[in-house]
């Protein structure tokens, strides 16, 4: 065979009958043939057994005893000379499947095409056909280039002294990697001619290989049988909607199929198909994602988004609500905690949620932005378009200490009573408080109880604040002293008379938001993969919701009393809530005692003592109301222990309507819903319908799976059977099982058109909690304290340096020996 492929093709193209019958018939000295299963010795590329393989060839001896190999197979997948093909790409995927079968790769090579750019010859080779290129003569060889180098000192010495131009020295090459070849100057080919009737015809089939073919078991390794088909790249996408990568889907479906060989391809192909699926919206995410949001917002009117570009037409500004979190605002948005998190998507863009707690003291989300810039305007545009989506300003918002935010609160939530987060200034206090004093539990103790109490009025507050300083020689710390000076923001004591205040002392919803969010979100994301984690994120927070409504609906907690109003509050309040009230009543029974009662017209003062403190309670005959000095029902809309004692004593069986607060009921949810005209959905998506019944497909086929067992017989049929569904769908259109469709399918969009993106992806931004976080000082610290010191080989100690840096052996300019040993202390 010729070197020059297209110079074979040339005589080939003169007398293709000639040539093929020249081509085949090959001298031979003797046969060889081993049937399916022989072992022989597999011959490396230089003639020499290497190996024993199981083989299913013909092996043939040319007269120059070279050994060629001719594959056995069934002669329905041989490819002859002569038979034709409808289609060229029919005529290659014949000859790919007849390769896979036999144990080798195949290559594209050269396409002949007539005036009009129809390909008129079209040559497929073994994938080992060709040489190895070699280094072009007249360059010195990379061992060349060494022994040049190591020549003795006296020709250094000359060559430096010597007047000779250094540009005249002989050139070296450059050094490259010593790559592996697989290249041994196979002779298989197939070549296709395109024939008078539009098909194309096999004009040449050689088969003979001058290499072993690959035997069974590493047959799963050639590129052939390394395809992603349509169920490799639908796993893939799913997984990647659980934040799970290329590496991770490729382990979770060995584990579905049972073995390696069983896959169909590698986790290369894994990783290849992770690598197309960012590039398929690569410049187009942010179109994308406006466009699925247009969509739903078509399929309900009660989805809310809105945006906000630059002047180069860039995404800065989103923010969206679908229906159900507006319910959930409805039913549940008296305080909202506004945290801002990072690391969530490839542009830096800040990621804002709305959250709040539900009926089930569950985070609960409301809505969510992204925003390019941290300032007081960004802020300001997007608690004003959560504003505008919800239609009431809430009671009272957490955030944290960000100016931009407070600026932002001020201007476009003037009824709100803003309020800092207790988690992120408790934690400060382990920072910025000198590490002995954290270290003395009996601080941490007084500090924590008096921060936390939300029964201590404002002035006792500020004493007990001043005792535990001075206690602890801490009134000059100057970090104490500004967030003591900002105390109306944060302390509880501050905020004892404020409507549900109760529910920003819950000390873990930003830690909460942050934790969840970080399971389903990652830095790698573009917009479109983020969106789509995201929503999984909310299905997740939404089927525990779920979860916990039926539990609460199905389930009856055990009795504490015998009184009504006890089992009132069970069948009134959730699981979760009951548990506190029962509590309450529980204590109320046992614990509370009356000391003194006092009337005064139409009220009536009780003193009670619950066993670590006295409080009062008046009821007013008059208004039928119960108000009690701990504050307990103001702050959480729960009755107290105080005021159940009343209702014992004046025989009251069911708690009064004025005191039932809805948000705690179990009925929360659907009261907003006939009250709020909130439509959920007013269309059908049929993606969503596909998605439905998709799901139920593959729940039924691992039920069925599971019924049947080891039943193989039974097995083989339903294998039988999706085969012979797999192969109607494929004859009947296969342009539907292409990436594209499942792409859009996947991220719920279409690609538009280069030329109508009309709103561009941001660019990458850099804000203050982007990137890698800062840690403080007493964080670094601890983290050292737990690593294992290196272990210097040169003074053979554990320390924190090593032997390039030794304080033993440094400061000296000039290197010495080891007097104890033979070896420089520079090896």
């Amino acid at each position: 065979m010729e070197d020059n492929p297209t110079d074979h093709a040339s005589t080939m193209e003169d007398n293709p009958t000639d040539h093929a019958s020249t081509s085949t018939a090959m001298p031979q000295a003797n046969v060889e043939i081993h049937a399916e299963g022989d072992v022989v010795d597999q011959i490396d590329g230089t003639g020499s057994p290497s190996s024993q393989i199981q083989v299913n060839v013909k092996i043939v001896f040319s007269p120059g005893s070279r050994k060629y190999y001719v594959p056995i197979c069934e002669p329905s997948l041989k490819p002859y000379v002569g038979q034709k093909f409808p289609d060229l790409d029919t005529g290659i995927e014949f000859y790919r499947r007849y390769a896979a079968n036999c144990g080798f790769d195949i290559r594209l090579g050269t396409s002949r095409r007539a005036r009009d750019n129809t390909i008129k010859k079209k040559y497929v080779f073994c994938s080992r056909e060709g040489e190895k290129y070699t280094t072009p003569s007249g360059k010195i060889s990379d061992t060349q280039a060494q022994k040049s180098s190591t020549t003795s000192k006296s020709n250094d010495v000359q060559s430096e002294m010597s007047p000779i131009n250094k540009s005249n020295d002989m050139q070296v090459e450059k050094s490259t990697r010593n790559r592996p070849t697989t290249r041994l100057g196979c002779e298989t080919r197939i070549i296709f001619d395109l024939s008078t009737y539009s098909t194309f015809v096999v004009a040449i089939f050689e088969e003979q290989h001058n290499h072993p073919l690959c035997s069974e078991r590493y047959r799963q390794f050639l590129k052939t049988n390394r395809n992603m088909n349509p169920g490799h790249q639908s796993f893939v996408l799913n997984c990647a909607k659980v934040n799970m990568g290329p590496t991770k889907s490729f382990r979770l479906y060995r584990e579905i199929v049972g073995d390696y060989s069983s896959i169909g391809c590698t986790s290369v192909e894994f990783k290849n198909f992770g690598r197309d699926l960012k590039a398929y919206t690569e410049g187009c995410d942010a179109q994308m994602i406006l466009d699925n949001l247009c969509s739903k917002r078509e399929l309900s009117s009660a989805f809310f988004f809105d945006f906000d570009t630059d002047d180069n037409d860039q995404l800065t500004r989103l923010f969206w609500a679908d229906p159900i979190s507006r319910r959930n605002y409805a039913a549940f948005g008296d305080v909202v905690s506004f945290d801002a998190t990072y690391s969530t998507n490839r542009y830096n863009l800040i990621f804002a949620p709305f959250t709040g707690i539900d009926n089930h003291r569950r985070i609960v989300t409301f809505g969510a932005g992204l925003l390019s810039k941290e300032d007081s305007d960004s802020y300001a545009w997007l608690i004003g378009k959560f504003k505008e989506c919800m239609g009431r300003q809430p009671l009272m918002i957490t955030t944290d200490q960000d100016l931009g935010m407070r600026k932002a609160i001020e201007s476009v939530l003037p009824d709100t009573r803003h309020r800092y987060c207790m988690w992120h200034i408790d934690k400060k206090i382990t920072e910025r408080v000198p590490q002995c004093k954290n270290a003395e539990s009996s601080f941490r103790a007084k500090i924590n109880e008096v921060i936390w109490s939300d029964l201590l009025e404002p002035s006792e507050f500020e004493k007990a604040w001043g005792d535990v300083l001075t206690e602890f020689n801490l009134n000059n710390h100057t970090w104490l002293g500004k967030i003591f000076e900002v105390r109306h923001n944060w302390i509880l004591a501050y905020f004892r008379d404020n409507p549900m205040s109760g529910l920003a002392r819950t000390t873990s919803i930003s830690e909460s938001v942050n934790s969840f969010f970080d399971k389903y979100l990652n830095r790698s994301s573009n917009l479109v993969e983020f969106f789509m984690k995201y929503d999984n994120a909310i299905a997740a927070q939404r089927h525990a919701q779920d979860k916990l409504n039926s539990e609460t609906t199905i389930s009856i907690p055990a009795m504490k009393t015998q009184l009504p109003i006890e089992r009132h509050a069970m069948e009134l309040y959730t699981s979760r809530i009951f548990i506190d009230v029962q509590e309450e009543i529980s204590a109320a029974c046992f614990s509370c005692t009356i000391l003194a009662i006092r009337n005064e017209g139409s009220s009536c003062t009780y003193q009670i003592s619950d066993g670590t403190s006295t409080v009062e309670v008046v009821y007013d005959s008059v208004e039928d109301s119960y108000t009690c000095s701990c504050r307990k029902y103001v702050r959480w809309g729960l009755l107290c222990r105080h005021i159940f004692v009343l209702f014992k004593e004046r025989k009251v069986r069911f708690i009064p309507d004025k005191y039932i607060v809805s948000r705690w009921t179990k009925n929360a949810l659907n009261t907003v819903s006939l009250t709020s005209g909130l439509n959920i959905i007013e269309k059908t998506d049929p993606l969503e319908k596909h998605k439905i019944v998709l799901g139920q497909l593959y729940s039924e086929f691992y039920h069925t799976i599971g019924v049947v067992g080891n039943d193989t017989e039974t097995l083989e049929s339903i294998m039988r059977s999706l085969k012979d569904h797999r192969e109607r769908k494929s004859n009947v259109d296969t342009s539907q099982n292409t990436k594209r469709r499942l792409f859009e399918d996947h991220f719920g969009a279409q690609v538009p058109d280069k030329g109508s993106v009309t709103i561009h992806p941001p660019a990458p931004v850099h804000n203050k909690g982007s990137g890698k976080r800062i840690k403080s000082a007493a964080e670094i610290a601890f983290e050292n304290s737990k690593k294992t010191l290196r272990l210097c080989r040169k003074c053979n100690q554990r320390t924190n340096h090593d032997s390039r840096n030794c304080d033993k052996f440094t400061g000296s300019a000039n290197r010495t020996t080891d007097t104890n040993t033979d070896v420089s202390l520079e090896d």
